[in-house]
């Protein structure tokens, strides 16, 4: 039986109600509304540990935190009697073990993982991550690199990613070209490698850093959604108010 190729795209902390085939009436979202048509939403999932390395390392394992002991953006701290490795704990990593499996696998964007550059199984692994440690993991992370590369006049830019500072959780115009950002880097990776001759199917995980904050979109799509005129749904109350009710005037 012919195998079937898979693409696993993952965004970050982006909200079940996001999504305009899920009813999302103001938010413009084609592609995942395509998604939506043709496959099974499954409106009724959840994450055992909704933190950032604990979600990853459940899907990078199949193992739940209790087993993985990640349940924090830290590192893992086994208890007596576990290994000391997440894969002696939880066994191979699923990309090591489609790739034994006769899979072409590769990984784009962010794994955020401990050490950060941290071999995870794929034959081919491209990083993007939000922070850097220090100017060497700058110049050895694949996103990173690439603009110091191939477009030098980008690369003075500390913060690709957006501002994490007091403007964090505040709207933000990307200093970077739409066709420069980390999400077109790496849906145009994935393309690439997906475009590759050979026999073997792959296997891709393509994981995008947005929408998590900084909120930091490029001109000129800054300027198709007005502020004023986005809802948000606060899950608690259930109650709706307006982007510029949060901020000071």
């Amino acid at each position: 039986m012919t195998r079937p190729n898979i693409l696993f795209v993952m965004t970050d902390q982006q909200r079940f109600d996001t999504i305009a085939a899920l009813g999302n009436e103001i938010i413009y979202t084609p592609n995942m509304d395509r998604l939506v048509r043709r496959g099974i939403s499954f409106t009724q999932g959840y994450s055992t540990c909704p933190v950032c390395v604990a979600a990853r390392t459940t899907i990078r394992t199949g193992c739940d935190p209790p087993t993985t002991r990640v349940f924090s953006n830290g590192r893992s701290v086994p208890v007596p009697g576990q290994a000391d490795t997440l894969e002696g704990r939880c066994g191979d990593y699923l990309a090591r073990t489609l790739t034994a499996s006769g899979y072409r696998t590769f990984g784009v964007g962010k794994f955020h993982t401990f050490p950060w550059n941290e071999d995870v199984g794929y034959e081919s692994q491209l990083h993007s991550e939000e922070l850097y440690g220090s100017p060497e993991q700058r110049r050895e992370e694949a996103y990173a690199g690439w603009i110091a590369r191939e477009h030098p006049d980008f690369d003075y830019i500390e913060a690709l990613m957006g501002e994490r500072t007091e403007m964090y959780y505040m709207p933000q115009a990307s200093p970077l070209p739409a066709h420069l950002t980390v999400e077109s880097w790496a849906a145009d990776r994935a393309i690439e490698v997906v475009g590759q001759p050979g026999e073997r199917p792959f296997f891709g995980f393509v994981s995008f850093i947005g929408p998590i904050h900084p909120s930091r979109r490029p001109c000129p799509s800054t300027a198709s959604t007005i502020p004023t005129a986005c809802p948000v749904r606060y899950a608690a109350s259930r109650r709706w108010t307006t982007w510029t009710s949060r901020f000071p005037s």
